[in-house]
C-alpha cells in the first residue's frame, strides 16, 4: 500500500504533480496536508484547549519553516527556525525577539515540561499578544498561521527559491515514507 501524504495525495501522486510542474495543485495539496494534520483536529474539536492549540502551532512553525528553507529536518536548529519564522513579515512578527522568549517559554516549555513557563498564559480571547499581561491568544495565533500557510500556497506558484526549497523538503518527506530514517 502506498503512503498517503494527505487524504487525496499519495507519494506517487505528488511525484506526478511535481514532474508536471503543477504548482497550483501542489499548493492546494500542502494546504490540505497542514489542514488535515494540524488545523482541523483542533478547530473541529468540541474540546478546544488553548494549550493544545499552541502545541500544534509550534509544530506548524517548525514544519513550515523547514519548507521555507528546504531543510530535511530541524535537528539542532529549532531555535533558529523559530527566530527565522518570526522574523518574516507576517502578523506573527510580534513574537520575534533577540532573547527568543517564545522559543524558550512556549515551544520548549510545551515540548520539555508539558507546560508554558515564565508566567505566560494562553487564552482564546483578546489580543494576539499582550506582553504586559503575558498572554497569547491561541485562537488568533492559529488563524494567523492559517493565513501564512495560504500565502505560502500562493507564493509557491511564482517564487523560484520557495519552489526549489519546497521540493527539497518534499523529497525528504517522500524518502522518509519509503525509507524511514534510522533512530
Amino acid at each position: 500500500m502506498e503512503t498517503k501524504l494527505s487524504s487525496t495525495i499519495t507519494v506517487s501522486n505528488y511525484r506526478e504533480l511535481e514532474v508536471a510542474g503543477d504548482r497550483k495543485a501542489i499548493g492546494k495539496f500542502i494546504c490540505q496536508r497542514f489542514d488535515e494534520r494540524y488545523f482541523r483536529p483542533i478547530l473541529d474539536s468540541s474540546n478546544k484547549h488553548g494549550f493544545t492549540m499552541m502545541a500544534i502551532g509550534c509544530l506548524v512553525i517548525e514544519t513550515l519553516e523547514s519548507f521555507y528553507q528546504g531543510r530535511r529536518d530541524s535537528v539542532r536548529i529549532s531555535k533558529k527556525m523559530f527566530r527565522d519564522f518570526f522574523n518574516r513579515e507576517t502578523a506573527l512578527k510580534v513574537f520575534f525577539s533577540e532573547d527568543d522568549w517564545f522559543y524558550y517559554k512556549v515551544r520548549c516549555g510545551i515540548l520539555h515540561q508539558a507546560e508554558i513557563v515564565g508566567g505566560w498564559r494562553v487564552i482564546r480571547t483578546g489580543d494576539l499578544l499582550n506582553s504586559v499581561e503575558k498572554t497569547i491568544n491561541a485562537k488568533k495565533f492559529i488563524q494567523e498561521l492559517q493565513k501564512i500557510l495560504k500565502n505560502y500556497e500562493i507564493q509557491l506558484q511564482t517564487d523560484e527559491l520557495l519552489w526549489s526549497n519546497f521540493k527539497l523538503k518534499m523529497d525528504a518527506i517522500c524518502q522518509n515514507c519509503q525509507n524511514p530514517p534510522e533512530s
